[in-house]
């Protein structure tokens, strides 16, 4: 009899809900089997039926997007007699909204290690006197955490491509390395580590081994944060067998990154450039410019690599002017591709939790994402520019520049 399923929530507001398989809840499995517990993983967002859900615990990881799907299956399994565990970066932020919305208990942060602990205490006879909301204790050495359990859904039904090739997600580190972190930035965790050179070196010939995977999209949030780390994965891995997309930031792009990069075999760097406004970047405390960003984008394109900018319409301070501003900017930078969101408080981020200071203020109790089906666009943020009118001017820049051969 399985001991718990664990529970992703559908996305209906992305394009596509299939591209990576949720590797949040494949690391708890591996965690949990290895603790002897019987696991079940359920994606909803890969056509499986809540009813999948087999076993008497189930705990749901969420993002804030996901808040409304994550909610209506805790009541539905709560009325099934299930005990419901919420976890990930909405439960972590928004614990008590949780346990007011058919939540029995909420685990807070990086539950590697305190999910399977508190598996064991709830399945003694004292479960009744644990606290609703447990703070985990972060695994400070991730090299020790086990690989996620790949097995555990179907992973070549996820689809994506790199230059044509199929490819999975990896993660090769946890947090982020900046002291001060943007606005807008929403994190469960306190801490930034990162896996060693040999460590994902063997990770990556473990998936390629196993699954056939020869194209890796590097999920962390600054891949190329360390440049001993990324001159070891040169050296490990075979030359010219694997490519890589990955994330990086403008002001730790320079020639040393770009040519260990080219020579890993990164295709693709996706940059947080934001804005193409000096004063949005500096009220937002992004820590970078127009120029450095520029600069970052041309870097690139010398090496062979693509560069994908990710723009944000709407941030704190946002005018028609610097609007005008960051189209200026794409047209000088040119960046390979473009991927623009329209900006929406998330819980945990400073802006949400001050937006007095921010100057603006926004509707909490809609229902909004940051990333989703072009047209189907909402904003719930109320400052110099309408509501209405931030959607219009993402749908124009969107429709102007992405795709556009004219800016390679």
């Amino acid at each position: 009899m399985t001991d718990i399923s664990l529970v992703v929530p559908s996305s209906p507001f992305l394009i596509n809900q299939t591209t990576f398989p949720p590797l949040g809840i494949l690391y708890l499995a591996s965690s949990l089997k290895n603790k002897g517990f019987k696991v079940n993983c359920v994606d909803l967002g890969l056509s499986y039926s809540p009813s999948a859900a087999t076993a008497k615990i189930v705990g749901i990881s969420f993002t804030s997007p996901q808040r409304d799907q994550a909610y209506k299956l805790a009541k539905d399994y709560k009325a099934a007699g299930k005990i419901t565990i919420a976890g990930g970066p909405h439960a972590t932020h928004k614990s008590k909204e949780c346990l007011k919305n058919g939540f029995d208990y909420v685990i807070k942060g990086e539950a590697d290690d305190a999910l399977p602990s508190f598996l064991e205490i709830l399945n003694n006879s004292f479960s009744n006197i644990i606290f609703p909301i447990i703070d985990a204790v972060e695994p400070q050495n991730i090299n020790r955490i086990l690989y996620p359990d790949r097995t555990a859904l179907p992973i070549h039904q996820y689809h994506y491509e790199l230059n044509g090739k199929p490819a999975t997600v990896i993660m090769t580190s946890r947090g982020c390395p900046v002291k001060h972190p943007c606005s807008f930035c929403s994190k469960i965790t306190k801490k930034f580590r990162m896996q060693s050179s040999e460590r994902t070196a063997h990770e990556i010939l473990h998936i390629n081994d196993k699954f056939g995977f020869e194209a890796f999209m590097i999920y962390d949030d600054v891949f190329t944060i360390n440049k001993k780390r990324l001159k070891g994965l040169v050296d490990l891995l075979p030359r010219n067998k694997f490519i890589f997309r990955c994330f990086s930031r403008s002001d730790i792009i320079d020639e040393e990154v770009c040519e260990l990069l080219h020579q890993l075999g990164v295709v693709e760097v996706g940059i947080g450039i934001e804005s193409g406004s000096d004063k949005i970047l500096k009220m937002n405390m992004k820590n970078s410019n127009k120029e450095k960003n520029t600069q970052s984008i041309k870097l690139l394109r010398d090496y062979g690599i693509r560069s994908k900018a990710f723009l944000i319409v709407g941030l704190p301070g946002e005018t028609e002017e610097t609007v005008a501003e960051t189209e200026e900017w794409i047209k000088e930078a040119k960046p390979f591709d473009l991927d623009i969101s329209i900006f929406q408080p998330l819980p945990g981020s400073s802006i949400f939790n001050d937006p007095d200071s921010y100057g603006i203020s926004f509707s909490y109790e809609t229902s909004y994402f940051f990333k989703g089906i072009p047209g189907k666009y909402t904003s719930v943020v109320k400052d110099t520019i309408s509501s209405e009118r931030l959607v219009e001017l993402r749908e124009y820049l969107e429709d102007k520049y992405k795709n556009k051969d004219y800016l390679r």
